[in-house]
């Protein structure tokens, strides 16, 4: 799923594989996706953006699979 992380600091690769994990949690408590979940291409760069963007990963659950208005 992501490639460049050889090439990242330990610490991002494990703050990024939390946030990952508690955003499935999320997403799977809220009903959103069941389990097992494999996000596609487009939902994996959604993804990245929220990490970067410091939503919770509750936020990006809801951000992500809520219905839009």
């Amino acid at each position: 799923m992501f490639d460049e992380l050889n090439h990242l600091p330990r610490d991002y690769v494990r703050d990024l594989d939390a946030w990952t994990c508690a955003w499935y949690d999320a997403a799977v408590a809220r009903g959103f996706i069941g389990s097992p979940y494999e996000p596609d291409a487009a939902t994996v760069k959604l993804l990245q953006g929220y990490f970067h963007a410091r939503l919770t990963p509750v936020e990006a659950a809801e951000a992500c699979f809520a219905r839009k208005h």
